[in-house]
C-alpha cells in the first residue's frame, strides 16, 4: 500500500470519513449474520470512535454523523432507509458522545 495513502487515512478528515462510512458499513455486514442489532451498533460506534481519536471537535462532529449514518440507515433499518423516531436520536446522542469525547482526550491542546 502506497505510504502517503496510507498517511492520508490515518491521519486526515477524508480518509476517517472513508473508514467510517465503508469501515462502518463491512462492519454491519460482518455482524448482521449474529441476528444482534446491539452488536452491530456496538461495532460500528467502537469503529466511529476510533476514526475520532486526535480530531477537532467539527471533524468529529462530522465523523460521528457518518456513523450515525450507517447506524440509522443499516443497523435500525435493514435497507438503508432512514427512520426518525425516539431510537435514532437516541442512537445520535450516543455517537456524539462517544466521538466528541474521545477527540476532546486525545486531541492536542495546541490543535484546539
Amino acid at each position: 500500500m502506497d505510504p502517503v495513502l496510507l498517511h492520508a487515512t490515518a491521519h486526515g478528515l477524508g480518509g476517517r470519513l472513508f473508514v467510517a462510512l465503508w469501515g462502518g458499513l463491512a462492519v454491519v455486514d460482518l455482524t448482521r449474520p449474529t441476528g444482534s442489532q446491539a452488536a452491530s451498533f456496538v461495532a460500528v460506534l467502537a469503529l466511529v470512535g476510533l476514526c475520532g481519536v486526535g480530531q477537532t471537535w467539527l471533524a468529529a462532529a462530522g465523523i460521528a454523523a457518518t456513523g450515525w449514518l450507517v447506524i440509522n440507515g443499516f443497523v435500525e433499518h435493514s435497507s438503508g432507509e432512514l427512520g426518525f423516531g425516539a431510537g435514532s436520536w437516541a442512537a445520535l446522542v450516543a455517537v456524539l458522545v462517544v466521538v466528541l469525547t474521545v477527540a476532546s482526550r486525545t486531541t492536542a491542546r495546541s490543535a484546539r
